[in-house]
């Protein structure tokens, strides 16, 4: 299925510390740093952030494919990760500069490996791209995929901003999630905040948490609860994804439907930005449904926040 003079090979993972990492990892960086720097002029994620989105809960390790060429160098990538709840597969295919015609190759590997990893009834598979990469678009296409949806990284500059968290709207606090009990709390907001949101389907505390714990970047000392006199009602939770760019990065930011509107999220918004800045970030970025019912994107551009970078969903039935 590939073009001549190239090869694909299962990757292979070692434990450090405790995670699954190795040698294969710096290949697969490798990979999406060449591609994402033609693009973006910068990798988009850490080595860390990569790493995690080989290995989490969601990824079908068997399944992911290195690309080699002729000498042997990494030049292709096939990522696919499965999620039971929503009954999708999803495919992140990547090829370095020069390399291209990998691209259709790779999304065919990952449509039959979405085949045999898919389970009872009906799913489908589900892939993206920047909206830029000519490249990948026409390759999606070419693949049978139709456009689904469209989504934003936002960024703020923080250079600059005061040091000092915002003052709270009117009966509102904030405390870190340290326990297991408290996380318990961050995991029923969240599942609460999002779940009038595009393909939202709950996931149980067990599956949701380690997208949080199993990573080397995770900021847990960001990982916040707004409480509404004395009721939790909103969270935000940060990690260092794009530490290696300088910036701080919001996992997560939500409030429940019962206390929208009373500026609750603009005060997370502002704290993290506070919380940046203190450490010496030159910005803070965040993932955004450009069609997200609650108003997060108004909400986000009044906070300061503009689109830097767009990524392109598609999809097609398994």
């Amino acid at each position: 299925m590939l073009p001549p003079g190239y090869t694909a090979r299962p990757l292979e993972f070692d434990e450090s510390g405790g995670l699954p990492d190795g040698p294969d990892v710096d290949l697969a960086y490798a990979v999406t740093c060449a591609a994402d720097i033609a693009l973006l002029g910068r990798p988009d994620d850490t080595r860390e952030a990569r790493r995690f989105g080989l290995t989490s809960l969601d990824a079908v390790r068997e399944e992911h494919r290195l690309v080699l060429d002729s000498s042997g160098a990494p030049v292709g990538l096939l990522m696919v990760e499965r999620d039971p709840e929503i009954r999708a597969v999803f495919l992140e295919p990547y090829a370095v500069p020069g390399h291209a015609a990998l691209l259709v190759p790779l999304l065919r590997l990952g449509l039959e490996a979405a085949q045999r990893v898919r389970g009872e009834g009906e799913w489908r598979v589900d892939t993206a791209a920047w909206a830029q990469d000519h490249d990948a678009v026409a390759a999606i296409t070419e693949t049978g995929f139709t456009p689904k949806r469209r989504f934003w990284t936002m960024t703020a500059d923080v250079s600059g901003l005061a040091h000092e968290d915002p003052e709270p709207p009117a009966g509102v606090t904030r405390s870190v999630a340290a326990t297991d009990e408290e996380r318990r709390i961050l995991h029923r907001v969240d599942q609460e905040s999002f779940a009038d949101h595009f393909d939202f389907a709950p996931h149980p505390y067990e599956d949701w948490m380690p997208w949080f714990t199993d990573r080397r970047d995770a900021r847990p000392d960001t990982w916040w609860i707004a409480w509404l006199d004395g009721e939790p009602v909103g969270l935000c939770m940060a990690d260092d994804r794009k530490a290696d760019d300088g910036r701080g990065y919001i996992r997560t930011l939500g409030v429940v439907p019962q206390a929208r509107g009373r500026g609750i999220a603009t005060w997370l918004l502002r704290s993290a930005f506070a919380q940046a800045a203190r450490e010496g970030r030159t910005g803070v970025s965040l993932g955004v449904d450009s069609e997200n019912p609650t108003g997060a994107v108004r909400l986000y551009e009044k906070a300061g926040m503009r689109a830097e970078q767009v990524v392109d969903m598609f999809s097609q039935p398994l």
